[in-house]
């Protein structure tokens, strides 16, 4: 009985999907653009929840390279890279039962897309998941983003830089005391990475210190604010799709009451901060400038628009927090592999930093003074970011009309519910920008001289518009952008001013080799809610004073 009853549902469900593919091929076939039809869209939630498993099996059947597997797992595009391109040309369409993808690789159109902020709008829907405390700046769109834009950008000015200059520095320096200690034979750079990223997080925008490798305590009585928000954010994915009274349900795991209890015990901490800036509001005080303070001032009086609910500073101190600490942490983590591979890499941006700042005391380098010259430690992050950037890309939305696209001279009228996706893995790997060594980690791509070769001359590399965008373009930019920048600089100055770091060496293992396995652990990478390393944590580094010379 329940075989006859699955088979006609089963049935119509297939042929249902056949028909919105065939309604959705209709819609794009005239356009004359390169097509491929995928029968799952990437964006599925429960094709999301099951892929990694399924592709796994995919793996043992001759069709596993064929589009079906290439093109409709959440974050393909880090595995093609340009490759799709590069056979179908700068614009493609990819055709699902939901909705039609157009995939540009074409610079000046991308530059386009990101200047039409009305015509190429952000698929709110796709970041739903994140309105755990409330509605924010990543779920709003038309007049209520610019009001709330307007509203949250005081946490971001040039006066945070120095805060999170000093405090980074600090943390990078613990840290790596840490590492050399006789006791640790071998770090995970990954774990390390997000609690120094969650101790500046901490710091800069709610003025709380913490030293560095702190432990989380298991009770959720003795959390504090920088403890639910870690167990928060080592957790998203649960946090953001199962409702808080699933996380507290009694018959659930006890990992997800602990999240549960995570989640109340964070916004009793951000609503005892909302309180408290209120009151210094209401005495007169322009409050404490964090975070809070900036979201609270934003929460009064303001003339011609709204002002930000109460759960739109909650929404939004979460979303800040959420994509200041993670993007951040898993680029010091890859970035911090990729340097334990190369070696070369590390003696380069010893130069600058030895030239720059040559002191002992590191604590005493001035953010303004010296920041601006660190171009090499840039370039370690451009580089990064360019090869492993944690955002599988930044998808746009044509919405309920059509408009107009031009591409290699050639204008294409875009029908109305297509998502319109600036290919930033194609862009940013294509040999036609990086040349033949695009897919090779090389800093140094990114810094030109002058006559005279010294360091004094070096400038950083600007990509011409359309070909790097790693903080995304255009109106919606990242607002923490610069001092996401700031952050990685110290850390730099912090870790590899004064030390050498090196993989640890499994039995047998001769140096190459080692360097060799990690290089293996940084490309075993898949996108989950964020690109991430498979298996980081089977890397242990080892940090050893680096030999001044003369």
């Amino acid at each position: 009985m329940i075989v006859l009853l699955l088979v006609p549902l089963l049935t119509t469900y297939l042929a249902s999907i056949a028909y919105n593919i065939a309604a959705n091929y209709y819609k794009v076939a005239k356009l004359g653009l390169p097509i491929i039809i995928a029968p799952i869209s990437p964006d599925n939630p429960l094709w999301i929840a099951i892929q990694t498993a399924f592709g796994r099996i995919l793996r043992h059947f001759p069709f596993a390279a064929s589009s079906f597997a290439r093109h409709c797992r959440l974050g393909w595009e880090f595995h093609d890279r340009y490759q799709t391109h590069l056979r179908l040309g700068d614009a493609w369409i990819l055709v699902t039962p939901v909705r039609n993808w157009l995939y540009v690789a074409n610079a000046e159109a991308i530059t386009d897309i990101f200047s039409r902020g009305r015509d190429f709008s952000r698929p709110v829907w796709m970041l739903e998941v994140l309105i755990v405390s409330g509605p924010n700046i990543s779920t709003s769109e038309g007049p209520d983003w610019q009001r709330q834009r307007k509203l949250t950008s005081g946490p971001f000015n040039e006066t945070k830089s120095h805060l999170v200059w000093n405090e980074a520095l600090s943390q990078a320096t613990d840290m790596a005391t840490h590492w050399r200690s006789p006791s640790s034979t071998g770090r995970s750079t990954a774990k390390d990475t997000r609690t120094l990223a969650l101790d500046v997080l901490a710091y800069v925008a709610f003025q709380k210190s913490y030293p560095f490798d702190s432990a989380t305590p298991k009770t959720a009585e003795s959390f504090s604010y920088r403890d639910s928000l870690a167990i928060i954010l080592e957790n998203a994915i649960i946090a953001m799709v199962l409702p808080e009274s699933g996380l507290s349900f009694p018959l659930a795991p006890g990992s997800w009451k602990r999240i549960g209890a995570a989640i109340r015990s964070f916004r009793g901490y951000m609503a005892k901060q909302v309180e408290d800036e209120r009151q210094l509001m209401d005495s007169g005080s322009p409050g404490t400038g964090n975070l809070v303070s900036n979201l609270v001032h934003a929460s009064g009086e303001v003339a011609g628009m709204n002002p930000l609910t109460d759960a739109e500073i909650f929404g939004n101190i979460f979303v800040f927090n959420f994509a200041g600490h993670d993007t951040t942490a898993i680029s010091l983590a890859f970035a911090m592999l990729l340097l334990v591979a190369n070696p070369e890499v590390q003696d380069w941006i010893q130069e600058e930093i030895r030239y720059y700042a040559n002191t002992e005391d590191l604590s005493t380098l001035e953010y303004n003074k010296v920041f601006p010259k660190l171009k090499r430690c840039l370039a370690v992050l451009m580089e990064t970011l360019r090869l492993y950037n944690p955002l599988p890309g930044v998808p746009k939305y044509r919405g309920k009309s059509p408009t107009t696209l031009t591409v290699n001279n050639k204008t294409y009228s875009i029908p109305a519910d297509v998502l319109v996706v600036p290919a930033l893995q194609a862009q940013h790997t294509h040999p036609r920008h990086w040349g033949s060594d695009s897919l090779d980690w090389r800093p140094q791509r990114w810094i030109t001289s002058h006559a005279s070769q010294d360091l004094a001359s070096e400038v950083l590399f600007q990509p011409p518009k359309g070909t790097f965008f790693a903080w995304s373009e255009g109106l919606r930019n990242c607002p923490g952008k610069k001092l996401a920048q700031v952050e990685f600089v110290a850390v730099m100055v912090g870790v590899f001013g004064g030390n050498v770091a090196e993989p640890v060496c499994g039995p047998g293992e001769s140096m190459k080799d080692a360097r060799r396995r990690v290089l293996e652990v940084v490309k075993d990478s898949n996108v989950e809610l964020l690109l991430q390393m498979r298996d980081p944590g089977s890397v242990e580094v080892r940090l050893k004073k680096r030999e001044t010379r003369s």
